[in-house]
């Protein structure tokens, strides 16, 4: 491998570094950026939605469920008969033979979320598309933040958005490999939203695109500093809906010739390989791509994941699925407005945003009073 590509790699990673220059997570957007961003919002009046999945009501899918633990079940018993080295040798085995390997089975629902119910919200504010390039700027200007994706000089980027190169290096016996039940999924050295694809990469002319590699941590940084929040699970699932209930997807039904490209950002062709892209984009679209749904929020399915409040220290939530999922289940999650995953707080990677909400005042209700007897 030519040097001089090692050598891109580490200018790259020394710019992630901390540096020791000073960082202020105690400043405050400017009266300037706060009005951009809540021009950017949409105000909701709350109310009753129905919150979670509707792939229960597909028939079959208890029976599926079942026989869904019981395989896993048997698959555990098998790791902890011969444990887990001789287990993984065993797939390994088998695949060099092409035939399917030993592997638990997702048994959750297909879109990640819980059974519906019927669920409330008080009115909020929501930003009507994920942060963008363009304004997670203004906060690094104004504070000086190192994301974490900078912090550690790495993240996660998939292997069709590489060029030939940093994909050698990916590979390389001093690279950071591919995860190894996914391999599609390249750790790149100095890989983060300024350099959303590697050393190699760059946002120009992506102002309008999301913000991307950052982590639950880094979303709640930029909220604090832009006087916001991130919204709950329940509001961004009832503003993703847009007022749609009983609905799998934003803009209500699914399309009678199942023609989805001009709504959504999905993978299209067969997982990881080949994506055809007739939706107009490999990896992540414009923040503000397609058409809004009738709450005038852009993208709350498929595109970029979006880190919401709530979850444990432990795991965070994510909603909406992004441009690796797909429509139909075939690959990765099945995209809904109910789609939702967990993960650590630190972790970020190529398809990982966010968008912000603030509270609204309630209107008190007026009390009647009492009148006296006539």
């Amino acid at each position: 491998m030519p040097s001089s590509i090692w050598t891109l790699v580490a200018v790259a990673v020394a710019a992630t570094a901390v540096t020791g220059a000073k960082v202020d997570l105690e400043k405050r957007a400017s009266e300037k950026n706060m009005k951009r961003i809540v021009a950017n919002q949409v105000e909701l009046s709350g109310g009753s939605f129905t919150f979670g999945t509707l792939d229960t009501e597909v028939e079959g899918w208890r029976d599926r469920v079942k026989q869904g633990k019981e395989e896993n079940q048997k698959v555990e018993d098998m790791i902890d008969s011969v444990g887990t080295e001789t287990f993984d040798l065993i797939n390994e085995q088998l695949a060099g033979m092409n035939r399917k390997g030993m592997e638990k089975q997702r048994v959750e629902n297909r879109d990640g979320s819980q059974e519906a119910v019927i669920s409330r919200v008080v009115p909020f504010a929501i930003d009507k598309t994920t942060v963008t390039v363009d304004m997670f700027r203004k906060f690094v200007k104004d504070t000086g933040y190192q994301t974490e994706a900078e912090t550690f000089q790495w993240s996660f980027v998939h292997e069709m958005m590489l060029t030939p190169e940093m994909i050698a290096i990916v590979d390389d016996k001093d690279g950071l490999g591919r995860v190894k039940e996914s391999k599609h999924w390249c750790g790149v050295y100095g890989a983060y939203w300024r350099r959303p694809e590697g050393p190699d990469s760059s946002i120009k002319g992506k102002g309008n695109h999301p913000a991307l590699h950052t982590s639950w941590n880094d979303a709640v940084a930029f909220c604090n500093w832009a006087g916001m929040r991130l919204p709950s699970e329940k509001e961004w699932e009832y503003a993703a809906r847009g007022g749609l209930d009983d609905e799998m997807y934003p803009w209500g039904e699914e399309p009678d010739d199942k023609d989805f490209t001009q709504l959504v950002n999905s993978w299209e062709g067969k997982f990881p390989s080949e994506n055809l892209a007739t939706d107009g984009y490999i990896g992540a679209a414009p923040a503000d791509a397609y058409e809004p749904n009738e709450y005038g929020l852009y993208n709350t399915v498929g595109n970029v994941w979006e880190w919401v409040g709530g979850g444990t220290k432990e795991k965070r939530i994510l909603r909406g699925g992004s441009f690796v999922d797909t429509l139909d289940g075939s690959a990765n999650h099945l995209l809904r407005v109910s789609t939702r995953m967990e993960n650590s707080a630190d972790s970020g990677s190529h398809n990982t945003g966010f968008r912000c909400a603030r509270d609204l005042k309630q209107k008190k209700k007026k009390k009647k009073g009492r009148r006296p007897d006539p």
